[in-house]
């Protein structure tokens, strides 16, 4: 018979026990203990009250005597079978119903005969006490009550998602951790038939992680990792005067504070916002590269640098290296320093085309008698150059950043064996004529992914980057997201299913920071 329609059948048959339970007995659930005779067994608790026949139950009393051998323990007229006993204590196995759905437990003990206590044939509400964290399909110990010892009664859910059992005792019951899915901790359940019990969070063991790592608008990421161990992320100002998160491990971040203050923000484009940093070190400095721009301001932006001697901050603004009507370069945004054979270079633009210009051995200003030299197309914005073996990778997105659920953003690459060009994708296409390879896509929880962060390599060797995304179920802002960047056998890279992970394993990094 299909487990669905056996379980159908036994509820009813419940249902209609416990009615008639509520006929046939009184609300007193146990004989008086005859306190006269001091010798004489009696039952102080039955638990569970209500169990289904196979499960155990514990009874616990006094006078019990010495040899368990003796003892019949009695559901009405029909003997349980004792599974284990010590004095004051007796485990017994449920047996099959009445008909009246109940019956009075007694012991018989030679020719002595206990107190009655009430018992009804059912399934009793389960409940959870606490449970072990467990590594990726490991097993998972769940205490509680009222679990019985019958695997066909008994359901055990994370988030939803039915378990592997392997032991069910009436206090016990062990399931295999499912297998990596969305998430890295999951609401427990257990059901005991109709009977739900309460909910406990289970979290795995395992160095995992889940997007987004910062739940909050952080769009546009750059981070660098300083001189302390830690790395110091900046990001758009969502967060205004530019936000400054700190982590140990690129997965935990917490707040420190932001790059200007009111007082000490940059002003050179007044009703301008501060867009895209790109942070670096510099000549033993911090050196924070921004974008200083009015949204559809094309030719009223700019690109400006500032300094600080601590990766928190406070920054001293030094004003604009170029605005775009100054340097001819529409959309002049996106900065991206690069360091190439002991020369700076700069490397910006969004939608107009990416340039690129030596700078100053500071990379404080573009060095004097310098030429801009265009490097790709106008489909690409937010450019980021890692170099690897022999190539100059131009990891760039393309699309709409900023339309909530309806961005287009994705990550793209093409690479080149010059900083300066030509740069192509995998097929052949030269990025000028708008080529390009792409890496990270949308999915049903995110989308809109894109703007990159420098490449950061873990101590398992690992390569990381951080980028901004929209999740499906919150698309209020662009939120901070991770992932591993591997590398195909021909040097290209891409990310594992070429979009967004949920839950995976984290980046590894030895050093405990304080």
């Amino acid at each position: 018979m299909d487990k669905k329609i056996k379980k159908s059948i036994l509820n009813g048959m419940v249902s209609l026990f416990i009615a008639l339970l509520f006929l046939g007995c009184s609300d007193k659930k146990i004989d008086d203990l005859d306190v006269g005779d001091s010798s004489k067994p009696g039952i102080r608790a039955v638990v569970p009250q209500t169990a289904l026949p196979g499960n155990h139950v514990i009874i616990s009393g006094v006078n019990f005597g010495d040899d368990g051998s003796t003892i019949k323990v009695m559901f009405g007229d029909q003997a349980a079978e004792i599974v284990n006993y010590s004095a004051g204590k007796i485990e017994a196995v449920v047996p099959a119903q009445t008909e009246a759905g109940y019956a009075k437990i007694h012991l018989e003990i030679g020719e002595e005969r206990s107190n009655q206590y009430y018992f009804t044939f059912g399934f009793t509400k389960p409940s959870i006490d606490s449970l072990t964290r467990a590594y990726i399909g490991e097993p998972v110990d769940i205490m509680g009550s009222g679990f019985g010892n019958m695997e066909e009664n008994i359901t055990v859910t994370f988030d939803g998602d039915t378990a592997d059992l392997l032991l069910v005792t009436d206090t016990l019951v062990r399931v295999l951790s499912p297998q990596l899915g969305e998430r890295i901790a999951m609401d427990v359940r257990v059901d005991i038939g109709t009977n739900q019990s309460n909910l406990r969070r289970f979290s795995y063991l395992d160095n995992l992680y889940s997007n987004p790592v910062i739940a909050r608008s952080l769009p546009d990421p750059t981070l660098i990792k300083a001189e302390d161990g830690f790395f110091y992320l900046y990001a758009t100002e969502d967060i205004r005067n530019i936000p400054i998160m700190k982590s140990s491990d690129l997965v935990n971040w917490e707040l420190v504070g932001t790059a200007f203050t009111d007082a000490t923000r940059p002003s050179f484009e007044p009703n301008g916002g501060l867009w895209a940093p790109d942070a670096r070190y510099i000549n033993g400095k911090y050196v924070l590269y921004y974008s200083m721009s009015v949204w559809g301001g094309e030719w009223s932006c700019g690109i400006g640098v500032a300094t600080a001697s601590n990766p928190a901050g406070p920054f001293t603004d030094h004003g604009p290296l170029f605005r775009s009507n100054e340097i001819g370069v529409q959309n002049s945004i996106d900065p991206c320093f690069i360091e190439d054979n002991g020369r700076n270079y700069m490397m910006w633009g969004s939608f107009r085309g990416i340039y690129l210009i030596e700078m100053s051995e500071d990379g404080l200003s573009v060095k004097e008698g310098a030429e801009k030299r265009q490097v790709a197309g106008t489909y690409f914005e937010g450019v980021y150059i890692h170099k690897k073996d022999g190539y100059y990778y131009m990891f760039a997105s393309i699309g709409s950043c900023c339309a909530g659920i309806n961005s287009t953003y994705q990550l793209v690459v093409g690479r080149s064996t010059s900083l300066a060009g030509p740069y192509y994708n995998r097929s052949g296409f030269d990025m000028m004529n708008n080529g390009r390879t792409l890496i990270i896509d949308r999915n049903d929880s995110f989308v809109g992914n894109g703007h990159c962060s420098q490449i950061v390599q873990d101590d398992a060797g690992n390569d990381w980057i951080l980028y901004h995304g929209v999740r499906t179920s919150d698309p209020s802002g662009r939120v901070l997201m991770l992932d591993q960047i591997k590398w195909g056998q021909d040097g290209w890279p891409y990310v594992e299913g070429g979009t967004p992970s949920h839950a995976t394993h984290a980046p590894v990094f030895n050093a405990r920071l304080n």
